[in-house]
């Protein structure tokens, strides 16, 4: 493994009428050839960028665009280690 990246993974469910959140931590591995997350498994074949964008207070949401779409994680940390070394192993390709 490269580097893990943590994130933010909100689940909603109703219990006695109310709609509760809870947040789980999880992480976003990079490896030579891949990015895992909690549900998924992306090829860095089929990843076409990774960006991020800053919000209010600490938070931000990391977006990986891949050949299947776009996916979104909440984040309370820059992902700045996760993009840039991203960008060197497309960069060696």
């Amino acid at each position: 493994m490269l580097c893990s990246h943590s994130y933010w993974k909100v689940d909603r469910r109703i219990e006695d009428n109310e709609q509760v959140y809870e947040e789980n931590e999880q992480f976003i591995r990079m490896y030579h050839d891949r990015i895992t997350t909690a549900s998924d498994i992306f090829q860095l074949r089929d990843i076409l960028d990774i960006t991020f964008k800053e919000m209010s207070g600490r938070t931000g949401f990391l977006y990986l665009h891949t050949t299947r779409g776009v996916y979104s994680f909440c984040t309370d940390a820059k992902p700045d280690r996760l993009i840039e070394i991203y960008k060197e192993i497309k960069h060696q390709n």
